[in-house]
């Protein structure tokens, strides 16, 4: 009640909307929002809305107006204000009586309306958490992670099969550190470790990646051939193609597969300067460039053999006997000098070594390689690879040219010696015989008849000596054809020995290729190590393969004509030359 004049017979009620609660007051006090005041009240009393809702005014009536609670909030009736929701918390409608959790990997801060996902490295587990927990090290999660299952930057997961609680409790025994020269990404798996350009690896499930080599082009040849597997949406159509021939040619440009990409998917191809893929030269222009180049060697050594055996053209003005007057001093020097041993040892030393490391894989220091490889690249001729290039010939085919070619040349020298001294003989059997010869041809007429007795070596040795003295003396009839045969052997015999000398070693070398092998690691880490290797000669062969097999059985009967086969004559040699050589 109140009196708001003075002189008033009785105080009147506070009107509906405002109240007093003290005497002799000469106002009411009005209602704060959300209360309840009838007429005539003394106090306040509390709101009567609904939960959900909440009282922020009162009519003239004095009766509280009911609100929906707000987003963010909740109301849970009466005259309570609205409270924000705690973090973790949300209330995502408007008029809420409490506010809901947020779901594992989401959370909210105070007063959220809706939940927000847990950035990428972050989780959360359980519902109603206010914040993100960070990943233990190193582990990583995606966004809206609610547990940490892959791996961070810089690591790769070992295996994909793996329970992510196995990979929680154990994360270092799960993740490992990313390869050499690999990138590795968040959530990265050994199967989509990334390969830069010019890397290559042999297999999905193996962490070793292998730089490929340039093979004969420049330092971008092996980049070139291998494109890696950083694909993007335009390199679809190139990964449908490469996956076509090999799953683990994916890291493969265009055009190449295989170890190290240096194959040609184009049949009838091969490599040129490390990038690019050439057709194949027919067969039959190979073999007659082959037959070709060693006729062409054979005119040669021959054509200048014959003039620098006419002693009259010495004395010739012009060119011809400068040229052989320049001969007959070069010889002089080399002779006097003694080069000949001196070159066996040079040529001996450079044939092996140079084959150390691309044959046998011997590993030399750097200090030599640096230079042997520029002086073998400088003057190594490897007619093989330019006649007979992988891809374009089976390496089988490839290793029966190699190792006949020079025993056929070394052969038609012998077969020339012997048509030689064939000849000569037909000469002598036509040329018109003195006095003095037909004495000695009735004298030898006793060794005619007696022919059969006689053997071959004694035939050979009468017959050397006899035309140690003068061979234009000797008649044909005295000579037997086949003691003529065994001195032509022995006119190029010497000469025969020096090709054997210069091709022993290269052809042993390529005999030997065919166990030499390039190993590529296939074994997952930290299982037992297992590779695959392929020819380092020819890329298309698998070693160890029925495939490789009959490759290696040639290869072992070669073994006995070449290496050993040239051992044992050169002992037979030596053996034979005993005597003599102890005398001197």
């Amino acid at each position: 009640h109140f009196a708001a004049t003075p002189g008033l017979s009785k105080c009147e009620r506070c009107s509906a909307g405002s109240y007093q609660n003290a005497s002799g007051a000469a106002e009411c006090l009005r209602c704060k929002p959300g209360s309840l005041c009838p007429r005539g009240a003394s106090l306040e009393l509390p709101a009567a809305c609904e939960p959900g809702t909440y009282a922020n005014a009162t009519d003239d009536g004095g009766l509280p107006d009911c609100f929906d609670c707000p987003a963010g909030s909740s109301c849970g009736g009466g005259a309570a204000p609205p409270a924000e929701c705690s973090p973790g918390f949300v209330a995502a409608t408007p008029g809420l009586a409490k506010c809901e959790r947020c779901e594992p990997g989401t959370t909210s801060g105070a007063g959220s309306a809706s939940c927000s996902e847990c950035a990428a490295g972050t989780y959360t587990a359980n519902t109603g958490q206010g914040e993100c927990t960070r990943c233990p090290h190193p582990l990583s999660s995606g966004s809206g992670g609610v547990t940490c299952s892959i791996c961070k930057e810089d690591y790769y997961l070992l295996s994909t099969s793996v329970d992510p609680n196995d990979i929680w409790m154990a994360p270092t025994e799960h993740c490992k550190p990313c390869p050499p020269n690999a990138f590795c990404p968040t959530n990265t798996t050994l199967e989509t470790l990334v390969v830069p350009q010019g890397y290559w690896r042999a297999s999905s499930s193996s962490a070793a990646l292998t730089e490929c080599r340039s093979f004969g082009g420049d330092g971008e040849a092996g980049k070139t051939r291998c494109a890696g597997s950083e694909l993007d949406a335009g390199d679809a159509s190139r990964r449908r193609m490469i996956e076509e021939v090999s799953p683990s040619d994916e890291y493969c440009a265009p055009g190449f597969y295989g170890p190290e990409c240096r194959l040609c998917v184009a049949d009838k191809h091969h490599l040129v300067d490390g990038d690019t893929c050439r057709d194949c030269l027919p067969l039959g222009s190979v073999v007659g460039r082959i037959a070709g180049a060693v006729l062409c060697v054979f005119v040669a050594c021959g054509i200048a053999a014959w003039a620098y055996s006419k002693k009259g053209w010495r004395k010739k003005p012009g060119y011809i006997g400068r040229i052989l007057r320049l001969a007959d001093r070069a010889v002089v020097f080399y002779v006097g000098m003694g080069f000949t041993p001196k070159l066996k040892i040079l040529l001996g030393f450079y044939q092996v070594c140079i084959v150390l490391t691309t044959t046998y894989s011997a590993r030399l220091p750097i200090e030599y390689t640096s230079w042997t490889d520029k002086l073998a690249e400088a003057i190594s001729i490897d007619w093989t690879g330019f006649l007979l290039p992988a891809q374009c010939l089976p390496f089988q085919s490839r290793l029966l040219a190699v190792t006949i070619t020079p025993a056929s040349l070394i052969a038609l020298l012998l077969l020339t010696g012997i048509g030689l001294r064939i000849h000569r003989r037909r000469l002598r059997a036509r040329a018109p015989r003195s006095a003095s010869q037909e004495q000695s041809e009735t004298g030898n007429a006793v060794v005619e008849e007696e022919e059969e007795d006689v053997s071959v070596v004694t035939a050979i040795t009468l017959a050397i000596n006899a035309m140690n003295e003068d061979e234009s003396k000797v008649s044909a009839s005295a000579i037997p054809w086949y003691v003529e045969a065994a001195l032509g052997l022995l006119d190029f015999l010497p000469a025969a020995l020096i090709l054997i000398f210069c091709f022993v070693t290269s052809v042993s070398a390529s005999i030997f290729r065919a166990w030499s092998c390039q190993a590529y690691t296939i074994s997952p880490p930290g299982e037992s190590l297992k590779e695959v290797e392929y020819m380092r000669q020819d890329a298309s062969v698998e070693c160890g393969t029925d495939e490789h097999k009959p490759i290696t059985t040639l290869a072992t009967g070669f073994i006995v004509v070449w290496p050993i086969g040239s051992l044992v004559l050169y002992t037979s040699l030596l053996a034979a030359c005993y005597k003599p050589l102890q005398a001197k």
